[in-house]
């Protein structure tokens, strides 16, 4: 490929993001404001019938706000979705074991939730907020999915020649292998939205980021029998040779 067509490709590609980043400023502006508006007025209408509000119309009301809250968390959802790997791809050095430690911090595990953090985790020169958001959402999920009286969940590293192998293990309902390649796409729950705290977003975003990075996402899991969330990550971040190291040496 010669230069002309290198500067062209490059032009077309700088079009597609400019399209991009408009349609994520129509979603979030513009589809997101009627959602406000629907929201308020079901507000007000509860507002000004005061007291004369039958338990069955407080019950809708209630229903249409919880609706309008789960479609923005949707759009929030696309957009987000969406900007994986066209936005932040700043290089930090990572010390995945802290950004662990203060990633279960964050979650506030129940203290009924005994949360283990086994093996040698190391420090990568890497995209900070995409390693978080993927332990974000594994160890959420397990927090949020476990059940019984006795919960664990063990976060696990293995080293291995060209990437590490994490690991988040739960002792919770488990999960049928016949929805194994289901749970990864977007906006796809086991229940109901309706009944989750959630867009059903979070794998489909982890599968994105992980293998954004060149890794892979893997489960083993079966009803009763708690779950095994597994993705490699890459020693060397395939933006490293783009973008500068924020607290390293390399500018």
């Amino acid at each position: 490929m010669d230069g002309n067509s290198d500067s062209a490709l490059a032009r077309m590609l700088a079009q597609r993001n400019a399209e991009l980043d408009q349609f994520a400023y129509v979603v979030s502006h513009d589809l997101r404001a009627p959602l406000r508006g629907i929201a308020n007025l079901a507000k007000w209408i509860e507002e000004d019938l005061g007291d004369q509000v039958p338990e069955e119309t407080a019950s809708q009301l209630a229903l249409l706000r919880s609706r309008v809250h789960r479609m923005d968390a949707m759009i929030q959802g696309i957009l987000q979705y969406s900007r994986v790997g066209r936005a932040d791809t700043q290089i930090e050095t990572v010390d995945v074991r802290n950004l662990v430690d203060e990633t279960i911090d964050l979650l506030a595990p129940p203290p009924e939730i005994e949360i283990r953090v086994e093996g040698n985790f190391p420090t990568l020169s890497t995209n900070l907020t995409q390693l978080e958001q993927v332990f974000l959402n594994l160890i959420g999920n397990a927090i949020k999915h476990g059940n019984g009286a006795s919960r664990q969940i063990r976060v696990a590293c293995r080293e291995q020649e060209c990437d590490y192998e994490f690991h988040v293990i739960d002792n919770g309902p488990g999960i049928s292998p016949r929805y194994h390649e289901r749970i990864f796409q977007i906006f796809q729950t086991l229940e109901s939205l309706d009944k989750v705290d959630g867009a059903g977003l979070g794998l489909a975003l982890v599968k994105k980021i992980v293998e954004r990075q060149g890794g892979a996402v893997s489960l083993e899991s079966d009803e009763g029998q708690g779950a095994d969330f597994g993705f490699t990550w890459p020693k060397l971040s395939p933006d490293f040779e783009n973008v500068g190291v924020r607290n390293g040496n390399l500018e």
